[in-house]
């Protein structure tokens, strides 16, 4: 059963990351505004090769989340969005857990290591925030509590233990509860 603190967490990165257009429901358009965002960053313009692929790539994350909500029977809504979460992170479901979490970090790295040193930097983290729309206020203090080593730079295995501790953790304080901005933040 997910904590009061993880359910805020979850439907924070529902409401701001995910559901772009803000209509409580996940649906390709969101992911596909996602892909139209990274392909801004990106300098892709649309109808080239790399555009199409930046947008294919979008829509299979769509997919993935499509086929689970459609073996539920229901809408990709908040709440079912937190019960695929509560399942998740069930024991014994570990496997499935590790799974996403791999393809969400690779995806981040993909998307946002832009000169693809294998780190993600100040201007890339706040890349991330511009496209996925999440409140720009927050970026520097977020990075700041992800970077654990102070070195300016946000590791893979620093973004893994981010990741861990915004979907796992139930302690207020931890610094990965800011992956995605202040979850807390409602607007």
């Amino acid at each position: 059963m997910l904590s009061e603190l993880q359910k805020e967490k979850i439907s924070h990165y529902f409401r701001v990351v995910l559901d772009q257009d803000r209509n409580g429901v996940l649906e390709e358009n969101d992911f596909r505004e996602i892909g139209e965002s990274l392909c801004v960053l990106w300098v892709y313009k649309p109808g080239t090769k790399e555009y199409e692929e930046v947008i294919d790539k979008s829509i299979q994350s769509w997919k993935m989340f499509k086929k689970y909500f459609e073996k539920q029977g229901g809408v990709a809504n908040e709440e079912q969005f937190l019960y695929f979460f509560e399942v998740m992170l069930r024991p014994g479901n570990e496997h499935v857990y590790k799974s996403w979490v791999k393809y969400m970090i690779s995806s981040i790295f993909d998307s946002f290591d832009l000169n693809k040193d294998d780190v993600i930097s100040v201007n890339e983290y706040s890349d991330m925030f511009m496209c996925y729309h999440i409140p720009i206020k927050h970026s520097a203090k977020a990075f700041v509590k992800l970077d654990r080593d102070g070195d300016d730079f946000i590791t893979k295995k620093e973004l893994m233990k981010a990741v861990d501790e915004f979907f796992m953790s139930s302690d207020e304080k931890s610094p990965g509860n800011w992956l995605f901005g202040f979850w807390g933040d409602k607007d």
